[in-house]
């Protein structure tokens, strides 16, 4: 049977705006836009705790709208980035923080979050797919699935780091994940995920509680666009590499940086490096290091809320992405990179094996000397390792978003 689609916006109205969001805030705006204007699409859903409250199609529709960013291309913060790179201008190493409306933004989300279209009004034999997996640690929320058998409940898993590595996140985010996770294998009927590596770890976490539960591994396309309009003939010729990551402990931003300021102390041109991402957690040591060390200022920008297209130019240009991370589980950027024929250095863990088509340069995450070897070699234009990679990421076979979906739906319609 083909089922009607309630689709889950709770993260996407506690959002704000999707600029600068990280990789699980980006997939689900990427999911709720495809089925936003779906047939299939019945209606959205809120978390409330006697049920869902209920938002209709046009709500959703106004809802993506929203929080997909609105800045324009040629935004202040990306002409003084890009004049940095091409050494019109002295830029700032870390970005000044724009104090925030708190009241403007919880007022701005009131009336969504109090929503309800037509209470009660859940599709018969629907599916429920939750995407964010938005605060499943509290399992009230959930409990109203258990009083609608007919529905099949569809959940994205996207790693179960906070379990494994529990070191690289905040003090108690364990606990909380894993009522996280015991919420979402209670209730699912399917899960979808973005890796093998990821499915096949939380194949053991299903086979724990004696379950089955069906997983699709659908590896995700980039969400930055094409390369047709990102070439940008003088910042190809700037020497630059960026990591696109929220700064936490677990991206490995603190290597980077003591490699940076090892270049900086050396008799070679210095390559610039561009920090694109959120503030994060624990990440003290990073910012420290961004606002104080006078070594780095000249060398490295942090920015955190660039246009789309500002980042496409930014990643297509560059000499290469740089992903030191010590674990993930997936790496959009990464395929986001090579997706624009960008080589990416990436570290030697297998979901970057996996998703990288073995399309990358491998390096260990404590290899310091390794990637700094290499960040000399992408900083030579003609260097046969450089050639070399940028050989590798014309030939990554990206994912585009149209097949992604076709086997996604497909897989769907077998529950």
């Amino acid at each position: 049977m083909t089922r009607p689609i309630v689709y889950d916006a709770t993260h996407l109205v506690s959002l704000g705006r999707a600029a600068g969001a990280a990789g699980i805030g980006r997939t689900d705006l990427a999911f709720a836009r495809h089925f936003v204007a779906h047939p299939r699409l019945s209606c959205g859903a809120h978390y409330g705790v006697r049920g869902p409250h209920v938002l209709a199609p046009s709500r959703l529709a106004r809802i993506v709208a929203d929080v997909t960013p609105a800045a324009p291309d040629d935004s202040s913060d990306w002409t003084r980035l890009r004049g940095w790179l091409l050494g019109d201008e002295t830029a700032p190493s870390a970005p000044a923080t724009a104090p925030r409306d708190a009241l403007g933004q919880f007022l701005w989300r009131a009336p969504l979050r109090l929503a309800n279209d037509a209470p009660h009004a859940l599709p018969p034999d629907a599916l429920y797919l939750n995407i964010a997996q938005h605060a499943c640690e509290f399992p009230l929320l959930f409990r109203w699935l258990e009083r609608r058998p007919d529905m099949r409940a569809v959940f994205f898993v996207h790693d179960l780091l906070p379990l494994d590595r529990p070191e690289f996140f905040r003090r108690g985010y364990e606990a909380l994940f894993r009522r996280r996770i015991d919420t979402i294998l209670r209730h699912a009927h399917a899960l979808l995920t973005m890796s093998e590596a990821v499915a096949e770890r939380v194949e053991r976490e299903i086979a724990a509680t004696g379950a089955r539960i069906p997983i699709h591994v659908e590896p995700a396309p980039s969400t930055q666009g094409e390369a047709a309009d990102a070439r940008d003939e003088q910042l190809a010729r700037s020497d630059y590499f960026m990591l696109v990551s929220t700064l936490e402990p677990r991206k490995n931003h603190l290597m980077l940086l003591n490699l940076w300021r090892a270049l900086a102390a050396g008799p070679q041109p210095v390559p610039k490096l561009v920090l694109v991402g959120g503030r994060g957690w624990e990440n003290q040591q990073i910012v420290d290091m961004l606002n104080r060390c006078e070594a780095l200022r000249p060398h490295v920008r942090w920015t955190s809320d660039l246009p789309a297209a500002a980042l496409r130019r930014l990643l297509a240009n560059a000499n290469a992405l740089l992903m030191p991370s010590f674990a993930e589980g997936y790496g959009l950027p990464v395929v986001e990179a090579l997706s624009l024929g960008t080589p990416a250095i990436v570290s030697d863990i297998p979901v970057f094996h996996e998703i990288a088509q073995e399309r990358a340069l491998f390096l260990s995450p404590i290899d310091g000397l390794g990637w700094k070897r290499a960040i000399e070699d992408f900083s030579t234009a003609n260097s046969p390792r450089r050639l070399a990679a940028i050989d590798a990421a014309r030939r990554f076979e990206a994912p585009n978003w149209t097949r992604y979906f076709e086997r996604v739906e497909s897989f769907l319609d077998t529950l």
